[in-house]
Formats: C-alpha cells, structure tokens, sequence
C-alpha cells in the first residue's frame, strides 16, 4: 500500500466501530433465543403461587382495626370506611398518577439535556503494507503480514434539545393533562361520597334488621301467650285439637320469622363490616340509632336538590373535566402533522489508542472534540394516515365525552327526582305505619282479652296477632325508607 498514514486513520475510525458490533453481537441481552422445548418456556404461575401472592399484598394494609368492645356510631363507621375501605385507596393512586402525567406534560417546555459517555477496547488484526515518507522520498515500511494490536476508545459527550415552536401542542397537552388531573381528583371525591353513602345505606339496614328482630320476639312472645291460653283451654276441655294445632302453627311461624330476622342482620352486619373494609371475624358491634330524631318533612324545596346536584357533584363535573381533557387532546392531534422548531446543540470528546505488532510504529493514538449546534424543522411529510386516523380518534372522544356529559346530567337530575319522591312517600307511610301499629296492638289485645273470656274465636286472634306482627315490620321499615331516601337525595344532589 503507498500511503499507510491513510490506511492506519482509516483503520483508528473503524476498529471501534466493528469492535462494538462484535461485542453487540456477543451480547446475550441483544440476542434472540428460541426454547428448544416446552420445558425451557416461560411458566404461567399456578394457583397456589397466585393465592400467596394474594395474601402478601393483604398483608401491606393492617385490617384489624375494629374494636370489638366498642359500640360504633354512624360518623364512626364512616370514618373508618373512608381510611380503610380500599376503593378510597385506589382512587387516591388514580390521583397521584394523574398529578405526575402533569408533571410529565410540563417537562415538556425545558431543554432536554442528555449525557453519553463509553469506554472499551479490544484486539484486532489486519494484513498491512504501507510506506512513509522520508524527505520526500517513500520508504516502505516493514509491516508483518498479519499485523495486529490492542486499541482502548473513550467517547464522552453532552447534548441539546430544546423545542422552539410546535404549534401548541405541548400547551394543549399540558391542559389535557391539567383537566384530566381535575377529573381524577373529582373522582376522588366522588369516591369517598360513594364510600360514605354505602355505609349509611348499610347502617340503616342493619339497624332496622335490629328492630325487626325486636318486632319478630315481641311476636314470638305474644305466639306464647296464644299458645298457652290455647293449651288451658284445651285441657280444661273447652277448645278442640284442631284449633289447639292452628295456635302451634302461629307459634311456629313466629319462631320461624325471628330466625329469619336474625339471619337478615348477620348478613347486612357482614355487608357493614365489608364496606368499612375490615375482615368479617372482626366482631363488629354497632351503636343503636334513634329514627325518632330525623324530620318528618323536607326542608328544602326539589329545585334546591336539583341545582346543588348540577354545581356540586362531583362525578359530574368530573365528566365536564374529561370533555375539556378531550377537547384538548384534539387540539393537540391536530397540531401533531404541523412542523417542529427545535435547537440542538453537541459538544463531545473522543480518544482511540492502539498498539501495533510487527511494525516500526508501535503505538498510535487520536483524540478529537467537537462542538456544534443547529435549528432544526421537522416536518413529517407522508406517515400512512396516523396523524388523519389521530385527529378521527380525539374528535369521536371529544364528541362522546360531551354527549356523557349529557348522559350523567340526566341522570343526576332523575335520581334526584326520584330520591325526592320516594322521601316524601316514605314521609307519609310512617305516619300511616304509626297509626296502624296503634289499631292493631289494641285490636289484638282487645280480641286476646274476649279469647280468655270465651267470647272470640281462636281464628281472630291469631289474624290479630299476625296483623300486628306485619304493622310493626311495616313501621320498621318505613323508617328505613325514610332515611335511605334521605341519605339518597344527599348523596344524589352531591350534598353528602
């Protein structure tokens, strides 16, 4: 070869380079492996290995909270739901991811800054010839055939970025991000009224499971006094067997109803215990409540339900939150096919050393340094349809996102209405309840005194007893009504 300084630049530039890409290609992370057998695959975990993962997870929140020496009130209960329940947790989360997908966004106006830096070396060899020059005259250079050598190359370097004019569309996607953050939090909110509403709907079933359990004893006992009454007359001689087994029939319906009561307010105590998010062993006791203390009127008017329910609900102005996230994101789809500004700045430094065996030259060495900047435009020309398909996508998100809106306004509005009306209604049947627990105990009673004189028939007074039995659960549950429907129309109006 006649000029060897050539060659030997020539082969510093491109050792590097084919070391790297013999050392990628030696690299197991860079490589593809195919399982030689199914045994070699990758394992879908068992049920075994899931249910222990399972209950390592249940272990990073403590469930054993409840006190079972105490007696909780309502505000209680509700207070350990909205730190215990799980749905409250998982909200908050949501809110934390969205607060940093704003963060994320907003990064977006700063310069990107990128170091990179490399050091390796390797062993090459190669056939040289080559000649120097020597006061103007060639003189070959003794090379080996086969010359090699060791070389070692240290890259190091800083780069720029920074985006001078997109358009708009980092602005857009930061008030996407802005509003999508405003939803999650309203969606937080909406949670714990969500949590809050289960618990009271809960409490007040398991408080009129107390006073249906009150109302199926007190029929129970009055079965007793049947049944004994019955059972002295019959043996006095007085009454016949089939009326005797019609009084044992009405007994064994009130012992039947109180079990079944007491069946009702273990599962709803359960539900309780499930809502608040403790374990269902947890022996959960609840304060008795009082209905006696809640209105028997409405005190607002139905427009005041209805403006609080479109001003304060939360999931609702959520849904106005994701339609402005939308209305955003298509702005931001079709600012995407429009051209980038951006400035870009480099500054790197680099040195590559190698030996030479079999040769006069025995170490050779380069180092460089570069710095450079330029504004760029990015402009993309032809991308198959992404961008068109995009701003299709954001436009049918941003259309039904409005029509949700829409959606969840009627909604709120009807369920006020109809927590409304049921309040009113459950009003009225407790005053009706009330009057006709008072006729039906004084019924049974007087029919019960003319049955121990002899004067009623046996069929009477079990129909008495069985009515006063029904007038009570009616009055039980009318209070239910009263105050589900109330804690409805709260939670509806976004007032809970």
């Amino acid at each position: 070869m006649k000029n060897p300084r050539l060659f030997l630049t020539a082969c510093m530039v491109c050792l590097p380079v084919l070391a790297a890409s013999e050392a990628r290609a030696k690299d197991p992370a860079n490589s593809v492996s195919v399982p030689a057998s199914k045994d070699t695959q990758t394992k879908i975990p068992s049920s075994a290995e899931m249910s222990s993962q399972m209950e390592q997870f249940a272990k990073l929140h403590d469930r054993n909270f409840v006190d079972p020496n105490k007696a909780y009130t309502l505000p209680e209960l509700v207070d350990l739901a909205q730190r215990h329940n799980p749905s409250t947790r998982i909200s908050w989360e949501n809110a934390v991811q969205a607060a940093a997908s704003t963060g994320m966004t907003e990064a977006q106006f700063y310069p990107m800054l990128t170091v990179q830096s490399s050091y390796g070396g390797g062993f090459w060899t190669q056939d040289l010839t080559g000649a120097r020059s020597q006061s103007g005259i060639a003189v070959p250079v003794n090379f080996n055939d086969q010359a090699s050598g060791n070389y070692s190359n240290l890259s190091a370097g800083v780069n720029l970025r920074y985006t001078l004019f997109d358009f708009g569309q980092r602005i857009a996607n930061t008030k996407a991000a802005k509003r999508t953050q405003t939803a999650s939090n309203l969606s937080f909110n909406a949670t714990h009224q969500q949590v809050t509403f289960q618990v009271t709907k809960a409490y007040y079933s398991l408080e009129t499971d107390r006073r249906l359990i009150e109302s199926a004893e007190i029929s129970a006992k009055s079965a007793d006094q049947v049944l004994e009454a019955t059972q002295g007359k019959y043996d006095q001689g007085l009454i016949t067997e089939p009326v005797l087994l019609q009084a044992k029939q009405s007994k064994a319906q009130a012992d039947f109803d109180l079990i079944n009561a007491r069946s009702n307010w273990e599962v709803d105590r359960l539900n309780l215990i499930e809502v608040i998010g403790a374990r269902p062993e947890c022996g959960l006791r609840v304060a008795p409540y009082d209905f006696s203390k809640m209105g028997r009127r409405l005190q607002e008017p139905l427009d005041h339900f209805v403006q609080s329910a479109l001003t304060k609900k939360p999931d609702l102005l959520a849904k106005v939150a994701q339609a402005q996230a939308a209305e955003q994101n298509l702005r931001s789809a079709k600012a995407n096919p429009l051209p980038k500004f951006s400035l870009k700045g480099t500054q790197s430094f680099q040195q590559f050393n190698t030996t030479l065996s079999g040769a006069e030259i025995r170490d050779v060495g380069l180092q460089f340094q570069n710095y450079g900047g330029s504004v760029n435009v990015e402009w993309p020309a032809f991308d198959g349809g992404i961008d068109r398909n995009k701003i299709k996508q954001a436009e049918s998100s941003w259309r039904a996102a409005n029509e949700a809106i829409i959606q969840a306004r009627d909604h709120a509005i009807a369920e006020v209405w109809r927590s409304y009306t049921n309040a009113k209604t459950a009003i009225a049947r407790r005053e009706s309840a009330e009057q006709l627990v008072a006729a039906s105990k004084a019924s049974y009673d007087a029919l019960f005194e003319s049955f121990n004189l002899g004067r009623t028939s046996i069929q009477d007074v079990l129909t008495a007893r069985s009515s006063l039995a029904q007038a009570m659960a009616l009055h039980a549950k009318s209070d239910e009504a009263i105050a589900a429907s109330l804690a409805t129309l709260t939670y509806s109006s976004g007032q809970l």
